[in-house]
């Protein structure tokens, strides 16, 4: 009855301060009030006392509503972090009497608990799939800008002309989408919603997002690419929306522009990432740009490659090769 009845609030557009329990510490601080003799609590009649401005006070059992339009005033010396009257009540009062108390913002229709000098958001179930429904679609979209990203990368690899600005480019992107990720699942868990669907889509959303981010680094970063991912982890949010601080952070400005990557990313391309022709390649050729104007012959030198292996490798090489810019084609035919 008590969600439901701070649901009846909100979407009544009204406010409320609901302290959750009764004990001498709070009637110390409570002045005038009406006396309601233990009305039994039930979802309407909570909206309906809310319209008033003063406190709501529920017995021990949160059963019975003791008084409405209760004047509350805490010691001021009790801090606070909050700005609005009611919410510096509210986590006052919380500290003050060890009582469990909710307030409801007629301005911003959000719904807070306080315990202590702990604080939680009450999301109610009517706005919790909408606002499910926008951190998809921000995931969405990030997931699209790091594909983008990926794409830009792969292509300037192929040209021979990758920058820092790049490779952080992308797993900063990556690390925004986990991130996301992240917070759908917790918002999931909080509010009790039905998670199959979307736990697929957060599923689909991440697919390969971790493995693309931990290829990237050991490429370009080699040894030290465990010890970025963490310092990747660590970046607050504000400053991972920034290329520029991304590189700084993570240390990647000591790559210099151009820089040819180990090879990683291109083998995962061509699907022997990971396997044993992976790693005879990777170990036969010192970067991906020597993989990349390998003949079948180089290939089939390496031991334990056949000509079907190297002749596939370097078919999907060339297909690779193909899509970049024309220009830079032409370039890498000439060198080829």
């Amino acid at each position: 009855p008590i969600r439901d009845g701070l649901e009846r609030i909100l979407q009544a557009g009204e406010g409320a301060l609901i302290v959750l329990g009764n004990n001498p510490a709070l009637e110390r601080i409570s002045v005038d009030g009406f006396d309601l003799s233990s009305v039994t609590l039930d979802a309407a009649r909570l909206a309906e006392l809310a319209k008033m401005d003063g406190a709501i006070i529920l017995d021990n059992s949160w059963k019975n509503i003791l008084t409405a339009n209760t004047h509350l005033a805490p010691p001021p010396h009790i801090p606070t972090t909050e700005s609005g009257a009611r919410h510096r009540t509210a986590q006052r009062v919380a500290q003050l009497t060890g009582l469990a108390v909710v307030t409801v913002s007629k301005d911003r229709a959000v719904a807070t608990l306080y315990v202590d000098a702990d604080q939680a958001d009450l999301t109610p179930r009517w706005t919790a799939g909408q606002r499910m429904l926008q951190y998809l679609q921000m995931l969405f979209e990030m997931r699209r800008r790091f594909d983008r990203s990926d794409e830009k990368l792969l292509r300037m690899e192929l040209l021979g002309l990758v920058t820092p600005r790049e490779v952080a480019d992308l797993v900063r992107r990556g690390e925004m989408v986990e991130r996301a990720a992240s917070a759908i699942k917790v918002m999931l868990a909080e509010h009790d919603q039905d998670s199959a669907a979307a736990e697929n889509v957060l599923a689909d959303r991440l697919l390969e997002v971790e493995q693309l981010i931990e290829m990237t680094l050991d490429d370009y970063l080699g040894d030290d690419a465990d010890a970025t991912r963490q310092k990747l982890a660590a970046i607050s949010d504000h400053r991972l929306g920034n290329s520029a601080l991304v590189v700084s952070d993570l240390g990647l400005g000591r790559l210099s522009d151009g820089t040819l990557p180990r090879g990683n990313r291109l083998l995962y391309r061509a699907g022997f990432s990971g396997g044993q022709v992976g790693e005879l390649v990777l170990g036969a050729f010192p970067d991906a740009n020597s993989m990349l104007c390998s003949s079948v012959e180089d290939l089939m030198a390496v031991n334990g490659i056949g000509i079907e292996t190297a002749t596939r490798l370097r078919f999907v090489f060339d297909r690779l090769l193909s899509a970049a810019d024309p220009i830079g084609q032409r370039v890498l035919n000439e060198r080829h």
